[in-house]
């Protein structure tokens, strides 16, 4: 007899599914884009550190989408490789060169193909001075030594809004009015020691860029920031404006700037080449945190990894962090050359 008490199979059912709620979050995660000083700062200054594998998900249980070590892989810290050590031994000179001329100041220039590492190069440029003033002088959020742009897109009549990205990035946005006197005031008063313009690419034509290096110069000038210029041919694009041209060339003279050049390329398959690419793989392999991964063994895969990226950090960067994401999530816990193969990247997926 049924006396009410008894459950039905569809609540029995229900019962037997019951699992634990997983956590909730009010936004899903995303990165943090330095459009200010403030988030670039909280961004350099962020101490990311590989998740310890105690504090993780046992191995073998579900993975969610924010599993910490799912979320490591995707983000994971950049490597020092020796591009960036050498990268930062030239910027520290020029600075030194820089700071205590009153006019005269020259830039750097970052240039080289797409996927070669340019943007990560300087913002660990970036990264690393912005540390450098946190652990020399007391915390000052008045202190802005660094200060990140792209170079902004052409507004009405292709003109690029300058003053407008600086007083952004400054927090001095205003309605109306050409807020230059102020951004100058406001760099000499935070300190500020480089500018970091990515994206010199974007300016197609001698026109635009005159103009842009015109204001860029003053800028520099002014405030005595050492300016670093980021981007595909941008050689090209910064050298013949920071050069006397009226001066007439000797015979056999090249025509070129005064600014350092720093040139980025995918790593080659020479024996210097080989030998960079597998230190450059052997810092990744250290970050990798997978419950079955044994030190030195994305490392063995490095001659592979080098033919299938081609020797480009873009791309390789993006097979190792799918290749750890697909491990987890497999369950496989181990990076290895089967597991690679299955990576679409630089593939064709038939649909």
């Amino acid at each position: 007899m049924d006396d009410g008490t008894r459950l039905t199979r569809q609540e029995e059912r229900l019962l037997r599914d019951v699992r634990v709620p997983e956590q909730m979050f009010l936004v899903p995660p995303a990165p943090l884009w330095p459009k200010d000083s403030h988030t670039w700062r909280a961004k350099a200054l962020a101490q990311v550190e590989p998740p310890d594998l105690a504090d993780c998900a046992p191995q073998g249980t579900k993975v969610t989408s924010h599993d910490k070590r799912l979320l490591w892989h995707g983000h994971m810290h950049t490597v020092t490789t020796p591009a960036i050590a050498k990268a930062l031994l030239v910027v520290a000179e020029q600075i030194r060169s820089n700071r205590q001329r009153e006019h005269g100041r020259i830039g750097i220039i970052l240039d080289g193909p797409k996927g070669t590492g340019k943007s990560t190069l300087l913002q660990a440029v970036g990264v690393h001075w912005e540390r450098r003033f946190a652990q020399l002088y007391e915390p000052d959020d008045n202190r802005i030594p660094i200060i990140t742009l792209n170079v902004p897109p052409p507004t009405r009549g292709n003109l690029r809004n300058w003053p407008g990205a600086f007083a952004r990035y400054l927090g001095q946005e205003r309605e109306g009015g050409d807020p230059t006197e102020s951004v100058i005031r406001a760099m000499r008063n935070a300190r500020t020691l480089l500018v970091l313009i990515d994206g010199i690419e974007r300016l197609r034509t001698a026109a635009d860029a005159e103009l842009t290096f015109q204001y860029l110069d003053m800028i520099s000038e002014e405030t005595g920031a050492t300016f670093i210029y980021c981007g595909r041919y941008a050689q090209n694009i910064v050298d013949p404006l920071t050069r006397d041209n009226d001066t007439r060339l000797e015979q056999d003279e090249v025509l070129h700037g005064d600014h350092t050049v720093l040139r980025l390329s995918r790593i080659g398959f020479d024996d210097e080449g080989v030998e960079k690419f597998q230190r450059v793989v052997t810092l990744f392999d250290k970050d990798l945190r997978l419950y079955r991964h044994q030190p030195g063994d994305l490392a063995d895969l490095a001659p592979y990894l080098h033919t299938r990226s081609r020797g480009y950090m873009r791309m390789l960067s993006h097979l190792i962090c799918q290749a750890a994401q697909r491990a987890i999530l497999t369950k496989e816990e181990r990076i290895t050359r089967e597991l690679l193969e299955k990576i679409p990247l630089g593939g064709v997926v038939e649909l």
